[in-house]
């Protein structure tokens, strides 16, 4: 691959502009805390699809295949119906009591 030193000119005077000084660095600074992001996200994928496809080969079963290749995407669709998933209250009685009683049990049993 070839660059002319006019492309790089180019590329450089992108830097040497006043005004942009202040987004370059922003830019930079944003590349790597998104590029950690983006790692433990598709570190975190990794680890559910090789838990849910363990668990298949020991349990002697097909594991999730259906979303995606491999069902890799598995995680995306569990996510996603979690998202979505209608919360449920009494018609009767006190809703607001009902919906912090899990958490009144959980700080109860510490």
């Amino acid at each position: 691959m070839i660059i002319y030193t006019t492309e790089v000119e180019y590329i450089n005077s992108f830097y040497t502009l006043e005004s942009l000084k202040e987004v370059y660095g922003i830019i930079w600074m944003l590349v790597p805390i998104l590029t950690l992001v983006l790692g433990i996200t598709i570190g975190v994928l990794v680890i559910v699809w090789l838990e849910r496809e363990i668990s298949a080969a020991i349990q002697q079963r097909i594991g999730p295949e259906y979303a995606g290749p491999l069902g890799i995407l598995q995680a995306l669709a569990d996510g996603t119906k979690l998202l979505f998933k209608e919360n449920i209250f009494p018609s009767r009685g006190n809703t607001r009591l009902f919906s912090i009683g899990p958490a009144i049990a959980v700080i109860r049993d510490q």
